[in-house]
């Protein structure tokens, strides 16, 4: 590619996500756009439309262009099909990347894929099997189509090749940032007593139950149980569990938090408490390292692969030996210390810049 195709290099961006939700895939989006939007010679297209209202205000960061009328999703097939794909109606760029397990379909343009995580394929009793025979579905058709898939860990892209019967060499490793933390916490909103931080929609895979099961565990003298999270799917006994502990007054339930207050309750928690049953990356517990907080998590490939040596592990299928790691690492606080020491290394490595110049690599690659 000369140095003038460089320089005028136009790709769209799913950033549906992002206006939509603050968390996870919506974090990827949000902080990859921003970071891409700085880069020289990107001109970086939004694809926003939708006929949902956005949770957040005025998006367009940098060179990036929102691109957002109120056209319900339903309707996109239909309009595709008279050549007004997402890509089209993102300036007809000719490169458009799909971030989320929602496809938009494309006219023209070359496509790039991020599957996060397989858990629909591997875990499809957490949500309805209509759901996640429909997401698999989905799936396979984008990834048959798509120049290039990325993945955050390894671990997510060995799913992919297995599930999905990909070829290796359109797979790409592209990990996350984790340099998002504000610089300035709300620390007054947060509780004043010692406690213990979950984070995480309320649904199967995040373990909620079992977790509230092993702090029971540690008796009386438990640490205050801080829980962030909205209502997901299949978690009424979990609700059930959690309004009761609130009424002890042990527990603090906030259904929803944003990003400032989130941050602050992590960077003041005892630890966070991560068991989760499975992840493709797992910010949380990043995040965490980042703030020198530390983490107890579930022993599942991709934290293992991100999270490496720093954090202390738990079985997530196991309540008593949540229990058995949590009370580990409130006693013994000397460990605690070291391994936030080596996590704040860890952390430092995965910027959002590096993610987004590796990202450009592979556009650019895909589009010569």
């Amino acid at each position: 590619m000369t140095e003038q195709e460089s320089r005028s290099l136009r790709v769209g961006m799913d950033y549906r996500p992002a206006l939509l939700s603050s968390t996870g895939i919506a974090r990827s989006v949000r902080e990859l756009a921003r970071a891409m939007a700085k880069q020289a010679g990107v001109e970086l297209h939004l694809f926003g439309h939708s006929f949902a209202r956005a949770r957040r205000g005025e998006v367009p960061i940098g060179a990036a262009k929102l691109h957002r009328l109120p056209i319900p999703g339903r309707l996109l097939p239909r309009l595709a099909r008279f050549g007004l794909g997402a890509d089209r109606l993102s300036s007809s760029v000719p490169l458009f990347h799909w971030m989320d397990y929602v496809y938009p379909p494309l006219s023209r343009a070359k496509s790039v894929l991020t599957i996060h995580d397989m858990a629909f394929a591997l875990h499809p009793e957490a949500q309805p099997e209509a759901v996640a025979r429909d997401m698999l579905a989905r799936t396979r058709q984008a990834a048959d189509r798509a120049s290039a898939c990325i993945c955050p860990t390894a671990a997510s892209a060995k799913q992919v090749t297995e599930l999905l019967a990909m070829d290796p060499g359109k797979l790409r490793v592209i990990p996350f940032g984790v340099d998002h933390l504000p610089a300035e916490l709300p620390r007054d909103q947060t509780p004043s007593e010692p406690f213990l931080l979950s984070l995480g929609t309320i649904e199967p895979r995040k373990n909620h139950l079992r977790l509230l099961q092993a702090w029971r565990r540690l008796g009386a003298q438990r640490p205050l149980l801080v829980i962030i999270g909205r209502i997901g799917w299949d978690c009424a006994e979990t609700v059930i569990e959690l309004e009761r502990e609130q009424v002890g007054g042990r527990l603090l339930w906030l259904q929803e938090a944003d990003d400032a207050l989130v941050f602050a309750h992590m960077d003041r928690a005892l630890a966070l408490v991560y068991p989760s049953l499975m992840e493709g990356f797992g910010f949380p517990p990043l995040e965490a390292l980042a703030l020198g907080t530390p983490v107890l998590a579930g022993d599942n490939p991709a934290l293992r692969e991100v999270l490496q040596d720093c954090v202390l592990y738990c079985d997530p299928e196991s309540r008593e030996h949540i229990a058995e790691q949590l009370q580990r690492l409130l006693q013994d606080p000397q460990a605690s210390q070291a391994r936030c020491q080596a996590g704040r290394r860890r952390a430092a490595e995965f910027t959002w810049q590096r993610c987004a110049e590796r990202h450009l690599d592979l556009y650019r690659e895909v589009l010569a």
